[in-house]
């Protein structure tokens, strides 16, 4: 479990900034400027947190592959350098990772180079479902074929849509001012996103639930898998009475200051919970082993692998 903790406090920083630059970019896209402000309003006001997201994922896929080759080799740290260039060329993990690389490079120049904010906007929303999909086909969904793959790619945009349009709103009122009607027709979209990405997400995660757990009561209550997962769920369901009370309570009446100032302060603590709680229960499940239908694809087959591409190399003992 140890282990897990580890690879998920890795995972953490580039799920949160992939589904975070996803729907940050879905939200400039679909709720657009301010009335009377310059074109490019929405996005100018993102593009710090767009770019400190960048930076995030550049760094933090060193390490990550760093880690994933200690798992597949059984070294320490130092001893696995050596064998990272066998990980990127003889095995699935590595092939992916070679695409990760190169779109975290490109999404690193996108929020840097100076283009238009439109084209912007457009270039991290396909640049970051590139990362989802390649997150996915790291996971543990892999072992349940493409379908699976897909359902937790889906899930992953859809919880981004949702975190992304919440904390945009939030940073945009926060740093660009804008006009009071602006900020209510943003909220009312954010209110439809929202909606859409909870179905969203309940469906995809019923079907991805399945594939780890089937219908069994046992491995829901006694596998690390199933007591993540309703863990998870707890905090979904807390944030989900937020954004229920927002939906039903406030949105009504957004026009109204007092109104206004009590939705984005619930927009703040919403983003929040779950970009931090949330997201990070999702790298931890991503990374636990399903309860059910696991099958040997990931460190465990690709030892073999490694050391028989890696001569002069002894494989070490298993620990007791």
């Amino acid at each position: 479990m140890e282990a897990l903790y580890g690879r998920a406090l890795l995972a953490w920083p580039l799920v949160f900034a992939s589904v975070t630059i996803f729907g940050t970019a879905t939200f400039t896209l679909a709720v657009g400027d301010f009335d009377r402000a310059p074109a490019g309003s929405t996005p100018a006001a993102l593009l710090p947190a767009w770019r400190v997201m960048a930076i995030a994922i550049f760094l933090v896929l060193p390490p990550m592959l760093l880690n994933l080759t200690v798992e597949m080799t059984a070294l320490s740290w130092r001893d696995a350098i050596a064998f990272v260039p066998v990980v990127m060329e003889q095995t699935h993990a590595g092939a992916v990772w070679r695409w990760l690389l190169l779109v975290a490079a490109l999404l690193l120049f996108c929020v840097f180079f100076p283009v238009s904010p439109t084209a912007r906007a457009i270039a991290l929303l396909c640049l970051s479902t590139m990362l989802m999909l390649l997150g996915a086909l790291l996971s543990h969904a892999v072992d349940h074929g493409s379908l699976a793959v897909l359902a937790y790619m889906i899930h992953e945009a859809a919880a981004g849509a949702w975190i992304g349009a919440l904390l945009a709103l939030w940073i945009v009122t926060g740093r660009a001012r804008p006009s009071s009607d602006w900020v209510a027709g943003a909220a009312r979209k954010v209110s439809a996103i929202a909606g859409w990405s909870v179905a969203t997400i309940l469906l995809s995660g019923a079907y991805t639930a399945y594939q780890g757990l089937g219908f069994s009561l046992d491995r829901l209550l006694f596998s690390s898998y199933g007591r993540t997962l309703t863990v998870k769920v707890v905090a979904f369901c807390a944030v989900l009475s937020i954004g229920a009370y927002n939906r039903e309570r406030l949105i009504p009446d957004v026009a109204d200051p007092v109104s206004q100032r009590a939705l984005l302060r619930n927009v703040g603590i919403e983003s929040v919970v779950l970009g931090v709680v949330v997201v990070a229960l999702a790298a931890l499940l991503g990374n636990t082993p399903p309860a059910q239908g696991h099958m040997r694809s990931h460190p465990e087959m690709a030892m073999d692998t490694l050391y028989s591409h890696a001569a002069g190399v002894s494989r070490p003992e298993p620990k007791p």
